[in-house]
């Protein structure tokens, strides 16, 4: 829903998202072809490069956390989130190449474990919480209240 409202409004500062699994939008022309997996393909949205844009204008940040295979799987479960995660990864490289700041965090590369699908309710949530905090810190300007 983040970029969705990035797309309808200039009034967000900052995008942070923990796990999204569908919606990503990519310049028309630019769509990736969608990611197999076991729990079906996942296909993203083309829309007008203006619009896009207005991606490319203000700090993005996806984080997934733990238990997302790094090669397909038959559980459809898990793989249907390394197919999320794959396109999150090109998503974000997308808006960089046009100038963007998005970045996609997967926990365990960064040495913090222990994630379900709901990173703040999990035991390590005050982590999480600090995670999002700093980057939000180092990430949006505070004279635009």
């Amino acid at each position: 829903m983040g970029w969705q409202s990035v797309l309808k409004s200039n009034r967000i500062r900052a995008v942070v998202s923990y796990e999204p699994g569908s919606n990503f939008v990519f310049p028309e022309g630019e769509v990736p072809q969608p990611i197999d997996s076991s729990s079906g393909p996942l296909v993203a949205l083309g829309i007008p490069l203006k619009d896009f844009m207005a991606l490319t204008k203000i700090p993005i940040v996806i984080y997934y956390g733990d238990f997302i295979p790094a090669t397909p799987n038959p559980n459809p479960g898990q793989d249907g989130w390394r197919a999320r995660l794959e396109m999150a990864r090109l998503w974000a490289n997308t808006i960089n190449k046009y100038g963007g700041n998005a970045s996609v965090v997967h926990l365990p590369e960064v040495g913090i474990y222990g994630n379900t699908h709901f990173p703040f309710s999990d035991v390590n949530n005050q982590q999480i919480a600090e995670l999002m905090q700093t980057w939000l810190r180092k990430n949006v300007s505070n004279n635009n209240h």
